[in-house]
């Protein structure tokens, strides 16, 4: 059942970040104009529009070239500072010293 959840959030995100692409490419070129762009086909630009699946590098030019990668890095680097800042007070305790008592 969580196997099922996490593909229906994953194909829902996909989704919503290709209607976003999709809004943000309509507003200044064509699906053909933005392959030309990027070196990638139309039919990978469709498939993002889709939320098909495509490689990581394929999604990456696209949202670097309509602006739009600067959402996921930001979301990215917030949690890993929220993870250095967790790591940082773990490392602050003081370790306990054992008694040399034997």
């Amino acid at each position: 059942m969580q196997k099922i959840k996490a593909l229906s959030a994953q194909h829902q995100f996909a989704m919503s970040l290709g209607k976003l692409v999709k809004h943000q490419r309509a507003q200044s070129m064509a699906q053909g104009e933005l392959a030309t762009r990027t070196g990638l086909s139309r039919n990978t630009i469709s498939a993002i529009e889709n939320g098909k699946s495509v490689s990581t590098e394929a999604l990456f030019a696209v949202l670097a070239h309509l602006n739009l990668l600067h959402l996921l890095a930001d979301t990215v680097n917030g949690q890993l500072a929220e993870l250095d800042k967790r790591q940082q007070r773990k490392a602050r305790k003081p370790k306990a010293e054992l008694s040399n008592d034997f």
